[in-house]
C-alpha cells in the first residue's frame, strides 16, 4: 500500500508539473505607455488540469528595466512605473477557484510618471493554488538568476528540485514572464517639422517679392537663411524616419 501511495504521489507530481498541464498564461495585451500616463495590462490564465484549482493567488511584480545598452533592477530605477491597483511594483490578486478548462481574465493598470525612463520593463509572476488538497507553487523565470536558470535547464531538461533549492520555496512548475514598454511620444518632432515648414514657406514668400524687387535689402539676411533651414528640415525628417523604424 505504501508503495502504491508513493507511486501515485510521483504520478500526481509529474502531472501537476508537466508543461502541458501547468496553468496556461496566454492572450497577453501589454501596453506601450507614454511617460506620465497609464496603460492597461491584461492576459488570461487557463486551468489545464482535470479538476479545479482552488484558493488561487497570483503574484505580479515589475522587477527589471532594460534598454539596448543597460539594465537595472526596478528598485534602482528613478521614477519607475508601478501597478496602479497597489501603488507598488508588486500586486497580489485573489482569483478564487478556477474550474478545469476555465479561462480567467487578469487585468490591471501600469502607472508611469513624467520622468519615467524609456525602455522595456519586465514582469514576473508566481501562482499558488490548492489541487486535490495539496498546495502547489509555480514561478516564472524572472525569479531566478541567469546562472541558476541555465543550470536548471541544462541538457534540455527542467530541474525543478534544483530551482526549489535555489529559491528556498517549492517549485512545482514554470509559468512565463512578460513585459511592457515606456516610450515618449514622437509628436514633438512633428510639430518641429511643421514649424520649419511654415517658416520655410514664409521665406519663400519673401523670396518671391525679392525677385520682384519689392523687398528691402536689410531683409536679404532672412532670405539667406532659407537654404540653411531647408537643410535642417531634411535632416530632421531623416532622423524621424530612423526613429520610426527602430
Amino acid at each position: 500500500m505504501r508503495l502504491i501511495a508513493f507511486l501515485m504521489l510521483i504520478l500526481l507530481s509529474s502531472y501537476i508539473s508537466s508543461p502541458a498541464h501547468v496553468p496556461n498564461f496566454d492572450n497577453f495585451t501589454t501596453p506601450v505607455i507614454e511617460p506620465g500616463k497609464v496603460g492597461i495590462f491584461n492576459f488570461t490564465i487557463q486551468n489545464r488540469y482535470a479538476y479545479p484549482m482552488e484558493d488561487v493567488l497570483l503574484n505580479i511584480e515589475i522587477y527589471m528595466w532594460a534598454t539596448e545598452n543597460e539594465h537595472l533592477k526596478i528598485n534602482k530605477v528613478r521614477d519607475a512605473p508601478v501597478i496602479q491597483e497597489s501603488g507598488e511594483y508588486k500586486y497580489t490578486l485573489h482569483l478564487g477557484t478556477i474550474e478545469g478548462g476555465e479561462l480567467k481574465v487578469v487585468r490591471f493598470h501600469i502607472k508611469t510618471f513624467s520622468h519615467t525612463p524609456d525602455g522595456v520593463y519586465f514582469v514576473r509572476f508566481s501562482i499558488f493554488f490548492n489541487y486535490n488538497g495539496s498546495l502547489h507553487k509555480m514561478w516564472s523565470p524572472g525569479y531566478f538568476s541567469r546562472e541558476v536558470w541555465d543550470n536548471a535547464t541544462r541538457n534540455h531538461t527542467l530541474n525543478l528540485t534544483y530551482l526549489s533549492k535555489a529559491i528556498g520555496e517549492p517549485v512545482d512548475g514554470i509559468v512565463p514572464d512578460s513585459s511592457f514598454s515606456v516610450k515618449r511620444s514622437l509628436m514633438w518632432i512633428f510639430y518641429v517639422l511643421l514649424g520649419i515648414t511654415i517658416f520655410v514657406g514664409i521665406l519663400a514668400f519673401y523670396t518671391y517679392f525679392r525677385e520682384e524687387g519689392n523687398i528691402r535689402k536689410e531683409e536679404e539676411n532672412i532670405y539667406r537663411l532659407k537654404g540653411k533651414y531647408r537643410y535642417l528640415e531634411k535632416e530632421l525628417r531623416e532622423k524621424l524616419k530612423k526613429i520610426r523604424n527602430q
